[in-house]
Protein backbone atom coordinates (compact mmCIF):
# COMPACT_ATOMS: atom_id res chain seq x y z
CA UNK A 1 0.00 0.00 0.00
CA UNK A 2 1.09 3.56 -0.90
CA UNK A 3 2.49 5.77 1.61
CA UNK A 4 0.21 8.32 0.84
CA UNK A 5 -3.42 7.80 -0.86
CA UNK A 6 -4.06 8.15 -4.17
CA UNK A 7 -5.50 11.22 -4.88
CA UNK A 8 -9.34 11.06 -5.60
CA UNK A 9 -10.06 12.16 -9.14
CA UNK A 10 -12.71 14.57 -7.89
CA UNK A 11 -10.17 16.79 -6.24
CA UNK A 12 -7.80 17.19 -9.06
CA UNK A 13 -7.35 20.56 -10.82
CA UNK A 14 -9.14 20.17 -14.47
CA UNK A 15 -5.85 19.72 -16.31
CA UNK A 16 -4.50 17.01 -14.16
CA UNK A 17 -8.13 14.56 -13.99
CA UNK A 18 -8.14 15.24 -18.23
CA UNK A 19 -4.62 14.11 -19.00
CA UNK A 20 -4.91 10.76 -16.34
CA UNK A 21 -8.12 9.92 -18.38
CA UNK A 22 -6.10 9.62 -20.97
CA UNK A 23 -2.64 7.94 -19.83
CA UNK A 24 -1.81 4.44 -18.97
CA UNK A 25 -3.47 2.93 -15.98
CA UNK A 26 -0.12 3.03 -13.82
CA UNK A 27 0.10 4.09 -10.28
CA UNK A 28 2.67 6.42 -10.36
CA UNK A 29 0.77 8.50 -13.15
CA UNK A 30 -2.17 8.20 -10.20
CA UNK A 31 0.08 9.24 -7.78
CA UNK A 32 1.55 12.12 -9.97
CA UNK A 33 -1.41 13.33 -10.92
CA UNK A 34 -1.75 14.34 -7.16
CA UNK A 35 1.20 16.73 -7.73
CA UNK A 36 -0.69 19.82 -8.73
CA UNK A 37 0.56 22.53 -11.40
CA UNK A 38 3.85 20.24 -11.95
CA UNK A 39 1.77 17.03 -13.10
CA UNK A 40 1.55 18.50 -16.75
CA UNK A 41 4.40 19.76 -17.32
CA UNK A 42 6.24 16.89 -15.72
CA UNK A 43 4.63 15.01 -18.22
CA UNK A 44 5.46 16.56 -20.74
CA UNK A 45 9.27 16.62 -19.84
CA UNK A 46 9.06 13.11 -19.75
CA UNK A 47 7.22 12.71 -22.98
CA UNK A 48 9.97 14.63 -24.68
CA UNK A 49 12.74 12.33 -24.26
CA UNK A 50 10.36 8.97 -24.31
CA UNK A 51 9.12 9.85 -27.57
CA UNK A 52 10.78 12.94 -29.12
CA UNK A 53 14.53 12.05 -27.59
CA UNK A 54 17.29 12.60 -29.16
CA UNK A 55 18.80 9.27 -28.02
CA UNK A 56 18.26 5.94 -29.75
CA UNK A 57 15.93 4.08 -27.65
CA UNK A 58 17.60 1.45 -26.50
CA UNK A 59 19.98 3.73 -24.92
CA UNK A 60 17.74 5.18 -23.25
CA UNK A 61 16.30 1.71 -21.54
CA UNK A 62 19.35 0.71 -21.00
CA UNK A 63 20.24 3.80 -18.61
CA UNK A 64 16.74 3.95 -17.17
CA UNK A 65 17.39 0.37 -16.18
CA UNK A 66 20.62 1.23 -14.67
CA UNK A 67 19.23 3.89 -12.37
CA UNK A 68 16.66 1.71 -11.53
CA UNK A 69 19.14 -1.09 -10.17
CA UNK A 70 21.56 1.60 -8.58
CA UNK A 71 18.75 2.89 -6.58
CA UNK A 72 16.56 -0.39 -5.79
CA UNK A 73 13.16 0.69 -7.50
CA UNK A 74 11.38 -2.80 -8.33
CA UNK A 75 8.90 -0.68 -9.62
CA UNK A 76 11.05 1.05 -12.15
CA UNK A 77 12.54 -1.74 -13.22
CA UNK A 78 9.18 -3.66 -13.81
CA UNK A 79 7.76 -0.90 -15.53
CA UNK A 80 11.16 -0.16 -17.96
CA UNK A 81 11.70 -4.27 -18.31
CA UNK A 82 8.50 -4.26 -20.03
CA UNK A 83 8.89 -1.33 -22.03
CA UNK A 84 12.37 -2.75 -23.41
CA UNK A 85 11.27 -5.90 -23.95
CA UNK A 86 8.49 -4.12 -26.12
CA UNK A 87 11.15 -1.78 -27.91
CA UNK A 88 12.86 -5.59 -28.47
CA UNK A 89 15.77 -5.29 -26.12
CA UNK A 90 17.64 -8.54 -25.78
CA UNK A 91 17.14 -10.43 -22.32
CA UNK A 92 20.97 -10.69 -22.19
CA UNK A 93 20.98 -6.79 -22.93
CA UNK A 94 18.11 -6.02 -20.32
CA UNK A 95 19.96 -8.80 -17.36
CA UNK A 96 23.62 -6.67 -17.96
CA UNK A 97 21.99 -3.66 -16.42
CA UNK A 98 22.83 -4.80 -13.26
CA UNK A 99 25.95 -6.06 -13.81
CA UNK A 100 29.56 -4.45 -13.40
CA UNK A 101 30.78 -1.95 -16.64
CA UNK A 102 31.80 -1.92 -19.16
CA UNK A 103 29.82 -4.94 -20.18
CA UNK A 104 30.39 -7.03 -23.89
CA UNK A 105 26.68 -6.92 -24.59
CA UNK A 106 26.75 -2.82 -24.74
CA UNK A 107 28.46 -0.89 -27.19
CA UNK A 108 31.50 1.78 -26.30
CA UNK A 109 28.70 4.57 -26.49
CA UNK A 110 26.72 2.39 -24.15
CA UNK A 111 29.01 1.55 -21.63
CA UNK A 112 29.82 5.54 -21.60
CA UNK A 113 27.00 6.68 -21.13
CA UNK A 114 26.07 3.72 -18.32
CA UNK A 115 29.64 4.80 -16.65
CA UNK A 116 28.16 8.41 -16.64
CA UNK A 117 24.78 6.88 -14.93
CA UNK A 118 26.28 5.34 -12.60
CA UNK A 119 28.83 7.89 -11.59
CA UNK A 120 25.81 10.60 -11.36
CA UNK A 121 24.34 8.27 -8.99
CA UNK A 122 27.14 8.20 -6.62
CA UNK A 123 28.28 11.67 -7.62
CA UNK A 124 26.00 15.16 -8.06
CA UNK A 125 29.02 16.37 -10.40
CA UNK A 126 29.28 13.54 -12.93
CA UNK A 127 33.46 13.26 -13.46
CA UNK A 128 34.36 15.16 -16.42
CA UNK A 129 36.49 12.43 -18.54
CA UNK A 130 33.30 10.40 -18.47
CA UNK A 131 31.21 13.22 -19.62
CA UNK A 132 33.71 13.93 -22.34
CA UNK A 133 33.55 10.00 -23.54
CA UNK A 134 29.81 10.13 -23.54
CA UNK A 135 29.98 13.45 -25.82
CA UNK A 136 32.54 11.52 -28.21
CA UNK A 137 29.55 9.18 -28.99
CA UNK A 138 26.69 11.17 -28.67
CA UNK A 139 27.43 14.67 -29.12
CA UNK A 140 26.76 17.72 -26.96
CA UNK A 141 22.90 17.73 -27.49
CA UNK A 142 22.42 13.88 -26.94
CA UNK A 143 25.15 14.18 -23.88
CA UNK A 144 22.95 16.72 -22.25
CA UNK A 145 19.67 14.69 -22.60
CA UNK A 146 21.43 11.83 -21.26
CA UNK A 147 22.43 13.96 -17.75
CA UNK A 148 18.66 14.87 -18.10
CA UNK A 149 17.48 11.54 -17.87
CA UNK A 150 19.59 10.05 -15.43
CA UNK A 151 18.55 13.30 -13.07
CA UNK A 152 14.84 12.42 -13.94
CA UNK A 153 15.33 8.87 -13.49
CA UNK A 154 16.46 9.72 -9.93
CA UNK A 155 13.94 11.80 -8.95
CA UNK A 156 11.36 8.94 -10.47
CA UNK A 157 13.07 6.36 -8.51
CA UNK A 158 13.33 8.53 -5.03
CA UNK A 159 9.57 9.33 -5.56
CA UNK A 160 8.34 5.99 -6.22
CA UNK A 161 10.62 4.26 -3.46
CA UNK A 162 9.14 6.93 -0.26
CA UNK A 163 5.87 6.65 -1.52
CA UNK A 164 6.02 3.11 -1.45
CA UNK A 165 4.36 3.04 -4.83
CA UNK A 166 2.82 -0.40 -5.98
CA UNK A 167 3.61 -2.74 -9.20
CA UNK A 168 -0.02 -2.67 -10.59
CA UNK A 169 -1.55 -6.37 -10.37
CA UNK A 170 -1.57 -6.43 -14.11
CA UNK A 171 0.11 -4.80 -16.67
CA UNK A 172 -0.90 -2.70 -19.64
CA UNK A 173 -0.47 -3.86 -22.97
CA UNK A 174 2.37 -2.67 -25.28
CA UNK A 175 4.72 0.11 -23.97
CA UNK A 176 2.77 2.56 -23.25
CA UNK A 177 5.10 5.27 -25.00
CA UNK A 178 2.38 6.19 -27.79
CA UNK A 179 -0.22 6.16 -25.30
CA UNK A 180 1.36 9.00 -23.57
CA UNK A 181 2.78 11.41 -26.53
CA UNK A 182 -1.10 10.79 -27.91
CA UNK A 183 -2.46 11.72 -24.55
CA UNK A 184 -0.18 15.15 -24.11
CA UNK A 185 -1.18 16.09 -27.84
CA UNK A 186 -5.06 15.82 -26.93
CA UNK A 187 -4.94 17.93 -23.94
CA UNK A 188 -2.26 20.56 -25.22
Amino acid sequence: MALLPYPDLRDLPEANRNLLADLPSLNIFRMLAGSGPSFVPFMALINAYLNEGILNEELRELVILRIGHLCGSPYELHQHVRVSRALGLSEARIAATRNELPSSEFSPAENAALALADDLTANVKGQPTLVEEVRKHLGNSGTQELIIIIGVYLLVCRFLETLEIEIEDQDIAGSGLNEIKRSLSRND
